[in-house]
């Protein structure tokens, strides 16, 4: 990866972040309830997500797809996230031991922290956009943004409640360590079981949403999250906001019933998939990773075998006609 000059830095300069966050919301509750402008709560897969801001929220901070994920009471098991609109001063400072580095992140860790850098894609150019601190299982996190951050959070409409490209660098750490994970992926429930289709990009996601959307309740046409029921067996899917090309999101889940690996064809056809090797080359082509570390590796691909050995796959081969529909109903009921 290209060598990027940056002065040495140390945590210390950043604020420290609180161990618990569930002490530092029972001190500001009452606060947060008065003046929802700088704290609001988010749920996804039994997650909360607490977001207080240094400017004022409003109901068009935020786009709207995420008022289908707004909560008024947050559960115990909860990420907070913390902006400021002003970058800290790193001159000369250590961060400790770098662990990445690849446009738009330079990743360091030092003792239980770690830091995010927002790194500028030009060569030669040391500005950066944002710093980002956050604990060692990425549940108190503090961000702080630079003026154009602002002027954006400030516009509204804003896709992400981190500010990031996409929440999922965050969110996905988290889930591994509760038994769960993003995959690429539509997700429905149909007849109240979870049928997910995954694929990459133009696999047909957002074409399955689109001809199930008049027979099922689609919870996302292009990310979902598969969570374990805290028993090795049982799986459910949850609905995330990150969507494709079908607008339509929700925080429902449904139990996970089936996974099907989409394949474009002339005709309808639903394939049972029998060997364990192929199963898991394929649902590691559609996971979706944050900054990889090998605990975060050892974590996932132990849900992901789980699922793979209590989870009927397939191959869904289907065609533009919508009859595919009938027969999904007709096999998987």
């Amino acid at each position: 990866m290209p060598e990027v000059y940056l002065p040495s830095r140390k945590v210390s300069d950043l604020p420290q972040i609180p161990l618990d966050g569930r002490m530092e919301f029972m001190e500001n509750c009452g606060s947060c309830a008065s003046h929802r402008e700088h704290c609001r709560f988010y749920q996804i897969a039994g997650l909360s997500i607490r977001v207080e801001s240094d400017l004022p929220m409003s109901d068009q901070t935020f786009h709207l797809k995420f008022k289908h994920f707004e909560i008024k009471v947050p559960k115990a098991d909860m990420i907070t996230i913390r902006h400021h609109f002003s970058l800290p001063n790193l001159d000369g400072k250590d961060l400790g031991r770098e662990v990445y580095r690849k446009v738009p992140w330079a990743i360091y860790r030092k003792g239980n922290s770690w830091i995010y850098l927002g790194i500028a894609p030009t060569e030669g150019d040391n500005s950066l956009h944002r710093v980002v601190r956050c604990n060692d299982d990425h549940t108190q996190v503090t961000i702080y943004n630079d003026k154009m951050t602002e002027d954006e959070f400030l516009k509204g409409e804003q896709h992400s409640l981190t500010f990031f490209p996409t929440d999922q660098i965050l969110i996905a750490r988290v889930l591994a360590d509760r038994n769960a994970f993003y995959l690429h992926s539509c997700g429905v429930r149909f007849h109240g079981q979870g049928l997910l289709f995954a694929g990459h990009s133009e696999a047909g996601k957002s074409t399955t949403a689109t001809m199930l959307k008049d027979r099922a309740d689609i919870l996302c046409d292009d990310r979902m999250i598969i969570r374990g029921t805290g028993t090795d067996q049982g799986f459910d899917i949850h609905g995330t906001w990150s969507h494709g090309d079908v607008p339509d999101v929700s925080a429902g889940s449904a139990p996970l019933r089936a996974i099907m690996f989409l394949e474009k064809s002339d005709a309808n056809r639903l394939i049972r998939l029998h060997d364990k090797k192929e199963i898991i080359r394929r649902m590691l082509e559609c996971l979706i990773r944050p900054f990889v570390t090998a605990d975060w590796w050892h974590k996932t691909l132990s849900v992901v075998e789980r699922v793979v050995d209590n989870v009927p796959c397939y191959v869904l081969k289907f065609d533009r006609s919508g009859k595919v529909v009938d027969l999904l109903q007709k096999e998987l009921q």
